[in-house]
C-alpha cells in the first residue's frame, strides 16, 4: 500500500537475491538486482518490484487504489518445448485497511493486460508491522486465487507442450495458487542508508 513512507522520497539502489529471477532466468542462483523506489505525497508511488500505483483514498485506516505491477516470468529448467510465461504487467485494483495501530487486512484484484494470460487473478492478505532494535519489521501473510486463464497459464500444460515434451496433458481450473509468508527487515545505516533483508516462502494450493 505503500502508506507508511514519508512523502517526495525516491530510494535507489541494488541488492542480491536467491530463489528469484525477474526475467526468468536461474533461480537457484544468486541474482543482482537494481532497485529503485518513490513516493510523492503519499499518493503517486512505485518500486521496482511493485510497479506504480496511486492511492485514489488517503484515509488514517484505509487506503486504496489502482496500480500497474509486473508480473514475473517463471523458468522452464531447461526443458524444450515448455511454454514458460514471460515478464507481463497487471492492472489492478487494491484496498487496504488498519486495525489497531500495526495491523492491516486487505486485498488486490489483478487483471493481465499484456496478453500474457488475459486472465484475472486475486491476492488477499494481512500484515503486521513493528520497530526492533535492529530496525522495521514488516511481515506479511497471504494467499493467492487465479481464474482459468492465469492458472492454465503458469501452471497448466497444453497439447502442444504435452508432445513436444514428453509430459503429460494437464488442465487447471479456477481456485486458489498458492499460500504464503514474508519478512521484509529495513535497518537503518546513519542518515542516508539502509539494508533491506527480505524473506519469503510459499506452497502450492488446489491444482496447482
Amino acid at each position: 500500500c505503500r502508506g507508511g513512507q514519508a512523502p517526495n522520497k525516491l530510494y535507489v539502489g541494488a541488492g542480491a537475491v536467491y530463489g528469484f529471477s525477474a526475467n526468468g532466468g536461474d533461480p537457484e542462483k544468486v541474482n543482482v538486482i537494481p532497485w529503485a523506489d518513490f513516493n510523492y505525497k503519499n499518493r503517486f508511488y512505485g518500486d521496482a518490484l511493485n510497479g506504480v500505483g496511486y492511492n485514489l483514498i488517503l484515509r488514517d485506516r484505509l487506503r486504496a487504489g489502482v496500480q500497474v505491477r509486473p508480473h514475473f516470468g517463471g523458468n522452464a529448467d531447461g526443458m524444450e518445448g515448455l511454454d514458460v510465461p514471460g515478464l507481463g504487467a497487471d492492472l489492478a485494483g487494491y484496498a487496504f485497511y488498519r486495525v489497531g495501530e500495526n495491523f492491516s487486512l486487505g486485498g488486490r484484484l489483478m487483471h493481465d493486460v499484456t496478453g500474457v494470460s488475459n486472465g484475472s487473478s486475486l491476492m488477499l492478505s494481512a500484515g503486521h508491522q513493528d520497530i526492533t532494535k535492529v530496525g522495521l519489521l514488516q511481515t506479511l501473510v497471504y494467499t493467492r486465487f487465479g481464474d482459468r486463464k492465469t492458472n492454465q497459464a503458469y501452471y497448466g500444460i497444453d497439447a502442444s507442450e504435452a508432445a513436444a515434451t514428453g509430459l503429460s496433458p494437464y488442465e487447471v481450473g479456477s481456485g486458489p495458487q498458492n499460500i504464503g509468508i514474508a519478512f521484509l527487515m529495513m535497518t537503518p545505516i546513519k542518515k542516508h542508508y539502509a539494508v533491506a533483508t527480505f524473506i519469503n516462502a510459499e506452497r502450492a494450493l488446489g491444482d496447482v
